[in-house]
């Protein structure tokens, strides 16, 4: 019964220890990913603005946003509009990446495949200080998309595909 009992506090210990260096590994991933998203949505929606991460049990569970000058309310992500969503998704992303790249000589491809359709003309400008500051940091930023003229003013360049050959429906090989 001693031994049985020595065990059980032993494997106590363990899961104590372990559940502590868990939470301080996500501590240290956390906070550098807020803070960069937070620079990024600054780019967005102006100095001012913070975002609140949740993460628990190796999930993130809730984000909220506030900007300064909008009567300082918090959003959930589920109140945000279409566009909104896209673009504090695109934050994350990026965020993410430069996390990320630090693994990899601090350089790292991000593609976006029209993912600021819903964003109106005053917010892709913002858009553009938005990668402008994550290529400035390093990231590869590729963006892809449908109608080109709608991204026009990213101040990138311009990459055409030829058509495709096979995309009238009759496939020949």
């Amino acid at each position: 019964q001693a031994r049985v009992a020595r065990e059980a506090d032993a494997i106590r210990l363990l899961a104590t220890l372990f559940g502590e260096k868990k939470r301080e590994v996500e501590g240290r991933f956390v906070a550098p990913l807020t803070s960069r998203v937070r620079d990024y949505l600054g780019r967005l929606y102006g100095d001012g603005t913070t975002v609140n991460v949740e993460h628990e049990g190796g999930r993130f569970s809730r984000l909220t946003l506030s900007r300064r000058g909008v009567g300082d309310a918090t959003f959930e992500f589920s109140q945000l509009s279409a566009g909104a969503k896209e673009q504090v998704a695109a934050a994350f992303r990026l965020a993410m990446a430069e996390v990320l790249a630090e693994d990899y000589d601090g350089c790292l491809p991000v593609v976006f495949d029209d993912a600021f359709v819903n964003s109106d003309t005053d917010r892709q400008r913002a858009l553009q200080r938005l990668l402008d500051l994550a290529a400035s940091r390093g990231l590869q930023v590729i963006v892809l998309a449908c109608r080109p003229e709608s991204y026009a003013t990213l101040g990138a360049t311009i990459v055409t595909l030829d058509a495709n050959p096979y995309a009238d429906g009759e496939r020949s090989l």
